[in-house]
């Protein structure tokens, strides 16, 4: 057995320190300092950007965990008007880019948008700068970023025995009562692991702060590269937000302590039923969070690619769209298999130190904004390269750089957390009494994988499979920068029109986006009913 473990570790570890490797990369950037340009950013621009990440992440954190989670309770434990329908439409927004809803907001929204224009003359009230302040930057980020949270606290909550809610309503408790002392300690490990990838999600962002003209780490990240020509300082900074991200992950386990929660039933029975006045009013409140984060963006798009369409459309969308649909389903494959070996339950797992620390590094990508990560990559290949080149080898550029390989290696490193955050925590509701039942019963570490393990993960796999292809379709940064000659994507193709002031015809490839990933949440949505239906 020590054998074994022995090896198993070995693996694991090599698995993970290979995916963490970027990581490694952007951290050597500290042996080869500038010291006039990081004084420079340091004394000047270090305090400021602390501030406003600080109240970026807080204000997120919050508004993501709220939104999420009761929206997941409503959804899942009221039967109230439209709830049906509601509870799939709540995923939608998640397939929309935050880069894209945040150029309609401004187009709608700014002082020159139809509707600062119709408030100022028609209603006579005083106009406003969408871009003061951080309210306006927050809540975009809220309302594309909460299905992560919704998510997986949906999957939590479907899972939950509905006897121990029934008990509690028998014992007098009220339905809050209930929420807060049963419901939601059960699903707080979903509801963290969701927080958790909204702040990496949020730390990377670059395209919504630069439109907002909201200085993060982020910004500085991309001038300090791009304005000063510096990868070490950018590589120094982006290791600052891997630092956040480890405290980050480290905090939230530290909050779980050695709390479990384990459950096994899959119902569709409410145990509350919302009708008259309460009933329209939680279904009018969960219809407007759908108005605000899908229905009105989309209704935006779907005006600017009217009329922009016949300008806009051409034979070439059909490469684009054959290139997004490829990366993005092979790079969801790779990153859903290592992040579910990487979370499979197992003695050899329990107690070591190394491992859960090589792990939760292989995790850590997900702070790093694209266009690092990218650098990284190219970086480190290229030192690779020297050092083979250097003990009377030849250079590999030539073969990874520009190809697939390498951008596939990219986004698992980039979107490992989010695969690895949902499939955990599917794993960690696996009782241990289903292990030691198949163990006395002669089963194999492979049968146990496979007929124990893996279907109770399920729900977990299929979410991160899912968050892994929508999140890798509206990557940008790693996407420009490492693909093959010729493979533009739907993102790339956005990102060109938009950078030009092209709002409209850049609506028709991101509503060709949003379609897209409302098709790969079809799909889960089907696979998800069919798993409950079987568990």
């Amino acid at each position: 057995m020590e054998k074994g473990c022995f090896k198993s570790k070995i693996w694991i570890s090599v698995l993970a320190l290979l995916v963490a490797m970027p990581i490694f990369v952007v951290a050597l950037s500290w042996l080869f300092p500038e010291h006039e340009l990081w004084t420079h950013f340091s004394q000047n621009l270090l305090p400021g950007l602390i501030s406003s990440t600080v109240i970026l992440l807080i204000g997120v954190g919050i508004g993501v965990t709220l939104l999420g989670t009761i929206l997941a309770y409503l959804v899942v434990m009221v039967e109230f008007p439209g709830r049906k329908w509601l509870e799939w439409a709540l995923f939608l927004p998640f397939a929309i880019p935050a880069y894209v809803l945040a150029f309609v907001y401004l187009g709608v929204f700014d002082y020159s948008g139809y509707a600062q224009v119709w408030m100022r003359e028609v209603l006579g009230l005083p106009g406003f700068d969408i871009r003061a302040g951080s309210w306006a930057i927050i809540l975009t980020f809220v309302l594309v970023f909460y299905p992560y949270v919704y998510m997986m606290t949906r999957a939590s909550f479907k899972r939950q025995k509905i006897n121990m809610i029934e008990a509690g309503k028998l014992l007098g408790a009220s339905p809050l009562k209930v929420f807060f002392k049963i419901s939601l300690p059960l699903a707080r490990p979903a509801a963290a692991a969701g927080l958790l990838v909204t702040l990496m999600e949020t730390l990377a962002d670059f395209g919504v702060v630069s439109l907002f003209n909201y200085d993060t780490f982020t910004t500085a990240i991309y001038s300090a590269w791009g304005d000063f020509r510096s990868i070490e300082v950018a590589a120094q900074l982006a290791s600052l937000l891997v630092l956040v991200a480890f405290f980050l992950i480290y905090f939230e386990k530290k909050a779980r302590g050695q709390a479990k929660y384990y459950s096994a039933d899959v119902s569709n029975k409410k145990p509350y039923h919302a009708t008259g006045i309460v009933g329209w009013l939680i279904s009018l409140f969960v219809f407007g969070v759908f108005m605000l984060s899908f229905a009105m963006p989309m209704l935006q798009l779907v005006i600017w690619g009217w009329e922009s369409a016949g300008e806009e459309w051409s034979a070439k969308y059909f490469d684009l769209i054959a290139s997004t649909s490829i990366l993005t389903v092979s790079a969801a494959l790779i990153t859903v298999a290592i992040a579910t070996v990487l979370a499979l339950p197992g003695r050899c797992k329990q107690g070591s130190i190394w491992l859960k620390g090589v792990i939760r590094m292989a995790t850590l990508g997900y702070a790093l904004p694209g266009s690092v990560m990218a650098v990284g990559l190219l970086y480190g290949i290229n030192q690779i390269s020297v050092i083979n080149i250097y003990f009377g080898g030849e250079s590999i550029n030539h073969i990874i750089f520009g190809s697939i390989s390498l951008l596939l290696f990219a986004y698992v490193s980039r979107f490992m957390a989010i695969a690895y955050s949902s499939i955990d925590a599917s794993a960690q509701q696996i009782k241990p009494v289903f292990t030691q039942s198949a163990r006395l019963l002669g089963a194999t570490r492979l049968r146990l994988i496979w007929q124990v393990y893996l279907p109770m993960m399920t729900p977990g796999i299929l979410a991160g499979g899912l968050l892994v292809a929508v999140d890798v379709m509206k990557e940008l940064p790693a996407t420009y920068l490492l693909r093959p000659f010729g493979w533009d994507t739907l993102a790339i193709q956005v990102y060109e029109l938009s950078a030009e002031g092209l709002f409209e015809r850049a609506a028709v490839p991101a509503l060709i986006m949003v379609l897209f990933g409302a098709i790969l949440m079809s799909v889960f949505q089907y696979l998800d009913k069919k798993s409950s239906k079987t568990s």
